[in-house]
């Protein structure tokens, strides 16, 4: 009797491991439930380990993970400049930064280089609304004073900060292909 309890226990448990296999805590990237009514941009400065799952697409079931810098923007560049030279109002750019991480993996497109360090044309840059907190992926994307309206675009939506990261979801897409899914980052300790 003991050693059938002990295979089905072996069984049901080798059943848990799924797409967050590599991690330590299975649900550590789980979606986010309910989203947060305000977020506290100031939560996502710093360095995090982030991994994004891909939900749907050409890529569902798969993900990827690596690391994600954010730090304030030069105060020069906090508004959201306009191609006419005027600025939107409402919206700030609080923060921007690096990720390096392979996108593809999961198949998200980049339009330029998510590792660009110059504030003018950030490889990540958080924009925040009145209504939504995003992370907008690639220094073409960001670049001061253009306004993209086709293209490759990757931007993850936050909705939820803690005291250990933040999560949320992300979309992608080029033309008519596009990809999305969940994402975690959690905050680097050393």
């Amino acid at each position: 009797m003991r050693a059938r309890w002990s295979i089905g226990a072996v069984i049901l448990l080798s059943g848990c491991g799924g797409a967050n296999a590599g991690q330590s805590d299975p649900q550590a990237c789980a979606p986010v439930a309910a989203s947060d009514s305000t977020i506290d941009v100031s939560g996502l400065q710093g360095e995090f380990v982030i991994r994004l799952t891909a939900d749907t697409g050409s890529r569902r079931g798969e993900s990827t993970q690596g690391r994600l810098q954010l730090v304030p923007q030069d105060s020069a560049y906090r508004s959201l400049e306009l191609p006419d030279g005027s600025s939107r109002s409402g919206v700030s750019l609080p923060l921007y930064g690096t990720a390096d991480i392979d996108f593809e993996a999961v198949g998200a497109v980049i339009p330029g280089d998510a590792r660009s360090e110059d504030p003018a044309s950030p490889g990540v840059l958080v924009i925040e609304s009145p209504d939504r907190v995003l992370l907008r992926v690639g220094s073409e994307a960001n670049r001061r004073g253009m306004r993209r309206f086709d293209g490759a675009y990757t931007a993850l939506q936050v909705q939820q900060v803690t005291a250990e990261g933040f999560a949320g979801t992300w979309r992608s897409g080029v033309r008519m292909e596009q990809s999305g899914g969940h994402f975690c980052a959690k905050r680097s300790t050393g």
